[in-house]
C-alpha cells in the first residue's frame, strides 16, 4: 500500500465513509481532503532539518 493509500484510507475511516459503496459526489470529497491531508504531511516533510530528498 502507498502512502497515498494509507492516507486515503485513513481519512475515509474518519469520515465513516465506505470506499467500496460511496457515491461519486463522496468520493470527490473524499480525494479533495486527500490532496490536503498529502500536501500538508509534504510540507512539514520539507521543514524537517534531517529530511534529504532523494532529488535535488
Amino acid at each position: 500500500m502507498t502512502t497515498h493509500d494509507s492516507i486515503r484510507h485513513w481519512i475515509a475511516d474518519q469520515m465513516q465513509l465506505d470506499i467500496g459503496s460511496a457515491e461519486l459526489a463522496e468520493l470527490a470529497t473524499l480525494d479533495a481532503v486527500t490532496a490536503a491531508a498529502e500536501a500538508g504531511y509534504v510540507r512539514m516533510l520539507l521543514r524537517l532539518r534531517e529530511y534529504q530528498p532523494l532529488a535535488g
